[in-house]
């Protein structure tokens, strides 16, 4: 286990600057719409029938504001690291259950993917260090950079 936790917290590391930059890079929704898109959040999963990109991309905002928080992750203890990224994982897919927008709804969706995929892949290299694929590393966190890229690029 010894020798997954440098790639882990490597892993970790790169994937926390890779989500501050990202969210960083979407314009910041107002103070009203980050509530409003809480309250949201907190009423229902599903997305209201006919619901604007304007709306969607300030929930999508939001939460690419709170995956900001997780630059301050312990990347030293890769299992309490992957417990916050499982996390963020579900806030992501929660954030594309709420999306309706063609756009948006797609931006999220493969975002969403690619944040299951990536935790998949290091819960296994934790799991299993001996027969971690340490070369897919940078497929999957090229993946999310895509995925979450794309997401802030729709909603900016």
């Amino acid at each position: 286990m010894t020798a997954s936790r440098p790639l882990a917290a490597a892993s970790f590391t790169l994937l926390a600057l890779l989500l501050t930059g990202c969210a960083a890079g979407a314009p910041a929704a107002d103070a009203g719409s980050k509530d409003d898109a809480k309250s949201e959040s907190a009423e229902s999963a599903a997305p209201e029938a006919g619901q604007s990109k304007e709306a969607d991309c300030a929930i999508v905002k939001t939460t690419l504001t709170e995956l900001e928080g997780l630059s301050s992750v312990d990347t030293s203890d890769p299992a309490a690291a992957l417990e916050a990224f499982r996390g963020a994982e579900q806030t992501v897919k929660e954030t594309a259950a709420q999306v309706s927008d063609a756009d948006v709804k797609a931006a999220a969706d493969s975002a969403a993917a690619a944040m299951t995929a990536y935790v998949a892949y290091v819960d296994g290299m934790l799991a299993d260090p001996a027969n971690a694929d340490v070369s897919a590393m940078g497929d999957h966190l090229t993946a999310l950079t895509e995925g979450i890229t794309e997401l802030t690029v729709v909603c900016a």
